[in-house]
């Protein structure tokens, strides 16, 4: 039987100050340069979303040392020295670990099968794959062309130079970027004249950089990476998740309320963490410290952005959008189709369902904010569309999302977090 949790609307504005799980994005590529590293790293803060879970059990079965104590992790690396390993790896929904570990496989002596969930196999890898054997990796797609499972022989694999198309995902540039260093030879990256999502390759750069590995790049057309380099083992804080930050600040925009992310800061390299300036020009006050508050107004204004820098928040910005007077357009959304589910199409499902006009075009999505009703969403296995329309939640009366236990993959503790803020809810 299918779960279902109900969101109870707020009576009154609220007060809060919440903490955030530690950033996914940070962590998983923590995470990976640890596991290069020639000693041991230790991790605080880290993300306990499923998909940092799931590459740790990875690395695991690639034979690292990773021991986990609450929010602390302790890598034990190989300076990039794997014993051979021949066998499957099942990625399961986690779209980074599929892009990172296809990379890093590559370094690997053995066979490996890299697989995932019945979506994963929807999603396009081929920009990636095409880039890996530039450099000398033997990968065979085992079922449709270009997209997962593949089947990954390092081999002669020793850097040069690559050119990849990574107009489809930054992270199969940041894939290349963290294994560059320990290959024999130096690696240039050239890219096309479109880069999905550039601020998480600006992550991947500051990471190898805490790790002591500096990246050259030319206005972020092409990357130069010296080869036969050490990641340096060192301690890392990873700071709060920007993406899972944003619902929390959507619900103080939405309700009237006053939300306060106490462990993220308004100078995070995180582009999620620019959502509470979206929701200024929709009208909220945005108090940055250390951390970064948002009071809330219930008269919203529509507003017109590109969102392509940080598609992750398109979906809370939707649903705030839903309650915004006038058209609300949002852009640049290219991506979204080849997530966890096809977002744009399940945006205009769920909000038409809730009574609000909306209509998608190419890669965006207009929203006239209205009056929405109260409905049962469903999330298409996508964490993000649960986290997004609970908010919605805490405005107007009956509305309960299905299958709740999504929010695993990034945010485990959402519908706890939501409690201690004293928003009700209840399991169906």
């Amino acid at each position: 039987m299918t779960k279902v949790t109900y969101i109870h609307p707020l009576e009154h504005p609220i007060h809060a100050k919440v903490k955030v799980p530690g950033s996914k994005s940070f962590t998983n590529r923590a995470l990976i340069i640890a596991a290069l590293v020639n000693g041991t790293t230790t991790l605080h803060g880290a993300a306990n979303a499923n998909d940092s879970v799931v590459l740790i059990k990875l690395l695991q079965q690639l034979g690292m040392e990773i021991e986990s104590n609450g929010d602390s992790i302790t890598i034990k690396g190989n300076g990039g020295k794997f014993n051979s390993f021949k066998g499957e790896l099942n990625v399961e929904d986690a779209g980074t670990v599929m892009r990172f570990l296809s990379a890093l496989c590559c370094i690997v002596p053995g066979d490996i099968t890299l697989k995932g969930s019945e979506r994963m196999h929807e999603r396009p890898i081929d920009g990636l794959v095409n880039a890996l054997k530039q450099l000398g990796a033997k990968i065979d797609y085992l079922g449709k062309e270009g997209f997962p499972p593949v089947k990954i022989n390092g081999a002669n694999f020793k850097g040069g130079k690559v050119h990849v198309d990574a107009s489809m995902s930054s992270q199969f540039v940041s894939a290349l970027l963290m294994i560059a260093p320990i290959l024999s030879n130096d690696t240039d990256i050239i890219c096309g004249d479109k880069l999905a999502s550039l601020p998480y390759i600006d992550m991947t750069i500051s990471v190898m950089r805490h790790f002591g590995v500096e990246v050259k790049h030319d206005n972020h057309r092409q990357y130069f990476i010296k080869g036969n380099q050490q990641y340096k083992a060192t301690e890392y804080n990873i700071e709060g998740d920007a993406s899972s930050a944003s619902y929390m600040l959507a619900i103080a925009a939405v309700s009237g309320s006053r939300v306060e992310v106490t462990n993220l800061s308004s100078k995070s390299l995180q582009s999620d963490a620019r959502f509470a300036d979206i929701l200024a020009q929709m009208g909220c006050s945005i108090m940055k410290h250390d951390s970064i508050e948002v009071i809330g107004n219930k008269e919203l204004k529509a507003i017109d952005i590109d969102m392509s820098d940080m598609p992750d928040t398109a979906q809370t910005l939707a649903v705030v959008a839903a309650f915004a007077k006038g058209y609300t357009i949002i852009k640049g959304l290219d991506t979204l189709e080849h997530k966890e589910t096809k977002r744009l199409t399940a945006l205009q499902t769920e909000l038409t369902k809730m009574g609000i006009e909306c209509k998608t075009h190419n890669n965006s999505i207009l929203i006239k904010g209205g009056k929405p009703n109260g409905v049962l969403i469903n999330t298409y296995h996508d964490h993000r569309m649960a986290m997004a329309f609970a908010v919605a939640g805490t405005r107007i009366e009956g509305i309960s999302v299905e299958s709740p236990e999504v929010v695993k993959k990034s945010f485990p503790e959402f519908w706890n977090t939501l409690i201690s803020m004293g928003i009700k809810l209840e399991l169906k």
